[in-house]
């Protein structure tokens, strides 16, 4: 196998090639000259010791981060691509179980891999066309970071090929579009590299300077998709997971760049739950990973003649290739073995629809509903666990004696009434959606949702206010937010007092919130001391209440109030400075006017 590695691809692309290629393809000449016009367009400057120097007109090359320079580039690359395959007597379909073509082509923007025999005259050839892609294209290789990695071969041949094209020999892994290639289960090293990318990214945010709630959109939607590459091709283990999730952890709670301060309000378990459980909608990555990966399953079932689906049925299903692939060998390469693992569910999460009853196993299949376990039958050792649908039709009264309970009995029915129809094969849909196709989304919310109960107060995400203040009201509505009465849970030592009226008291959220004359204050000047808010239970049932009653300038007016008595709490604690409660009112009225219009 040879990786190629194109030096500097995006700057190096010849325009005149570019445009050729894209008049090849039968692009509009309209189009063709607004690439020509957005490319001869770009220019650039040298920044000499804080000193811009004169700008100069690119001759060659595509604009870093220009959202078409991708498409332009595969377009260009792909020449290569027929290149390779002219040089074969017919044109390859993926990996052959035997390589009976001289080259196979695997190629994804500049990520290159030729796999190539032990032939002389073959490597000469493919060594000329990539000469000539190289001088037409302005796409030349960089033979220092060129790999060869031999599949089986001897010292002899591996250094006649090294010879042939003058690069370096590597082993398996190397990195192949952001993931380890390896004929075995990757090592640490290579899941290090997802780890370690992943702290690379953490670097360039200072933490300090962001808010709890744009943590929480960095940690929820940057650092928890990093890894769905990953996670859409190896079942991860599980220290990966729990060193991830430490530095998403950390990242959320922590106010240095270090991740080593702060304190943890609410339980990693919860914060990966649903808004509508009680979290706050971090990806579980364990459920996610198990989701990504039964699209492998799924394709095995809804594309049988993919390339997938052909290469596991000659790789897994061994001599057997008729088999259906729940009943594969259970043997095989550490991939097949980690998707064996979610056979039961992915069996749990599909449903035969039956046509002629010739792909559908009868006992482990889900045609009736359910599989025929949940029935209270059992394949006996001696019956055949293969057993298609169609057969077992013909004589299902010999495998099941008279129904002894109901679900038995609706058992007998259900094959009593069932009629095949058609030579058409049985097809698979997917439970969780009601269009029947596969999506990870579904089957993780399956999973994430089971057992779970409603939250009560899901409105507090949907309120007129900053995200800021949403999740003030989220760890209020948990109980979770530092006050005295918390601290001590925590085992930090305080003093016993309430900074708002200066009694000697144990501060509590219900007294900071309710209770404190500074706090009644407040709310009579506010004009909600009619609402008897009693304590903070009261409270957030009177938010749900006059916000299901659309009544959104009294819920923003409430909401605002609770987040002015904290402030000014903390404002007492850790600036050492007080306002009156005439003018927290104004400051209120003044917040909530703002929320309403902009929030």
């Amino acid at each position: 196998m040879l990786k190629l590695d194109f030096s500097k691809a995006f700057d190096s692309v010849s325009w005149p090639f570019l445009f050729h290629t894209l008049r090849h393809r039968s692009f509009p000449p309209k189009f063709i000259s607004w690439i020509s016009l957005l490319l001869h367009s770009s220019s650039s400057s040298i920044l000499l010791n804080g000193t811009v120097g004169p700008k100069f007109q690119h001759k060659r090359g595509l604009r870093q981060g220009d959202p078409i320079s991708p498409s332009l580039f595969l377009l260009a690359a792909d020449v290569l691509s027929l290149m390779i395959q002219a040089l074969s007597t017919s044109i390859p379909h993926g990996i052959s179980p035997k390589l009976l073509h001289p080259f196979i082509l695997f190629q994804y923007a500049d990520d290159t891999l030729v796999f190539l025999m032990v032939k002389g005259q073959a490597v000469r050839s493919l060594l000329l066309v990539l000469d000539i892609f190289a001088k037409t294209s302005g796409l030349t290789l960089n033979w220092t970071k060129t790999k060869l990695i031999p599949f089986n071969l001897t010292q002899t041949d591996t250094l006649f090929l090294q010879s042939l094209i003058n690069c370096s020999v590597s082993t398996l892994p190397v990195t192949y579009l952001g993931l380890p290639l390896t004929a075995k289960r990757p090592d640490r090293a290579c899941f290090q590299l997802l780890i370690d990318r992943i702290s690379k990214k953490l670097v360039c945010w200072q933490n300090s300077f962001l808010s709890r709630a744009g943590r929480l959109v960095i940690a929820s939607s940057v650092l928890s998709s990093m890894p769905t590459f990953f996670m859409s091709s190896f079942l991860l283990p599980a220290w990966v997971i729990k060193q991830v999730d430490k530095l998403r952890r950390n990242f959320l709670w922590s106010k240095s760049c270090e991740g080593k301060q702060g304190i943890h309000l609410v339980s990693w378990e919860r914060l990966c739950l649903p808004k509508s459980c009680g979290g706050m909608g971090m990806i579980n990555l364990k459920l996610h990973n198990i989701s990504l990966m039964l699209k492998w399953w799924w394709r095995l079932y809804s594309l049988p003649k993919s390339q997938w689906s052909l290469a596991a049925r000659i790789l897994f299903a061994k001599r057997d290739v008729h088999l259906p692939p729940l009943v594969w060998n259970q043997s095989g390469s550490f991939f097949w073995k980690d998707l064996r693992s979610l056979r039961y569910l992915f069996q749990l999460s599909v449903r035969s629809n039956v046509n002629c009853g010739k792909n559908t196993l009868f006992w482990y299949d889900n045609w009736s509903g359910s599989n025929l376990q949940l029935f209270g039958y059992e394949p006996e050792p001696f019956q055949n666990h293969l057993l298609t649908l169609k057969n077992a039709l013909l004589s299902w009264h010999v495998y099941f004696p008279a129904p002894v309970t109901a679900l038995q009995a609706k058992l007998h029915l259900v094959l009593s009434s069932l009629n095949l129809h058609g030579n058409q094969l049985d097809e698979c849909s997917w439970r969780w959606r009601s269009d029947g196709s596969y999506s990870a989304a579904s089957i993780y919310k399956t999973l994430i949702l089971a057992g779970k109960t409603n939250f009560p107060y899901t409105f507090i995400w949907k309120v007129k206010a900053p995200p800021s203040v949403r999740l003030f009201l989220y760890f209020l509505a948990l109980g979770k937010i530092l006050t005295q009465e918390q601290l001590l849970r925590r085992n930090i030592q305080v003093q016993q007092r309430c900074f708002l009226c200066q009694q000697q008291i144990l501060e509590t959220i219900n007294h900071l919130f309710c209770e404190c004359n500074y706090t009644r204050a407040v709310w009579n000047l506010v004009g909600l001391s009619g609402m008897h808010l009693q304590n903070i239970d009261s409270v957030f049932l009177t938010i749900g209440s006059k916000y299901r009653d659309n009544q959104h300038s009294t819920v923003t007016l409430l909401v605002v109030t609770l987040w002015g008595v904290w402030l000014e709490r903390n404002n007492r604690v850790f600036r050492n400075t007080s306002r009156q409660a005439q003018t927290i009112q104004e400051w209120i009225v003044h917040e909530a006017t703002f929320f309403l219009k902009f929030a």
